[in-house]
């Protein structure tokens, strides 16, 4: 998954397998945003701000013995000696996921969907204090603002009193970058809501009964 996902960063950032930048005239010069995740050398070369630590050595092994060998230093990938031997299978294909594009509309729901969230929590038993949603791709502002519009009258989602409004809207018109062969399909267009909700709370209670 750390490989994907720094090859996905140098697909968009136009940085080749072994660090190189082709489109960068000057070292440090134009624009520099993607210095956040990446280091670069004296010599031009863009090292990832990353270190892989792995029970098992055969994944890391595949990092450096892979396409993005050159990209990482030696010292950023650590191993174990003992085999975790975890598998995932795909449920949906790639090219099944590709055929079934989705609405403004219907992403912007799915966000709010308990089901959908990166915490075990409902968001329905909550208020929310702050909502942003990021869109990229074939994404219209009047299609987003319908959409939360849509959203406000659901009474499942409820905000703040002092925060009425509460939404905070991006949109990139690049669509979507996904790797060559990858497990993520090729979308039109896509959405990451980040949120504040009081129903974190349940969560947070878990934790601490646990303890």
């Amino acid at each position: 998954m750390g490989n994907a996902c720094w090859e996905l960063y140098c697909l968009e950032h136009g940085i080749q397998p072994d660090g190189q930048m082709p489109s960068d005239k000057t070292i440090g010069g134009g624009d520099d945003s993607f210095n956040t995740f990446f280091s670069e050398t004296g010599a031009g070369k863009h090292v990832p701000r990353a270190v892989f630590v792995d029970l098992e050595p055969t994944v890391i092994d595949e990092v450096r013995t892979g396409t993005y060998r050159q990209l990482f230093h030696p010292e950023q990938l650590i191993t174990g000696k003992e085999d975790a031997a975890n598998n995932y299978a795909r449920v949906i294909s790639a090219e099944r996921a590709y055929h079934e594009q989705l609405s403004v509309s219907e992403i912007t729901n799915a966000c709010f969907e308990p089901c959908n969230q990166m915490v075990k929590c409902d968001p329905r038993h909550g208020k929310y204090m702050a909502c942003c949603l990021l869109y990229r791709g074939d994404v219209v502002p009047k299609d987003v603002n319908a959409a939360i519009a849509t959203i406000k009258t659901k009474r499942s989602i409820q905000f703040v009193d002092w925060c009425p409004t509460g939404f905070k809207v991006g949109i990139n018109y690049q669509p979507p970058t996904v790797v060559p062969g990858g497990d993520l399909a090729k979308v039109q267009r896509a959405v990451c809501m980040l949120s504040n909700t009081t129903a974190i709370k349940f969560v947070l209670c878990l934790c601490y009964d646990i303890m």
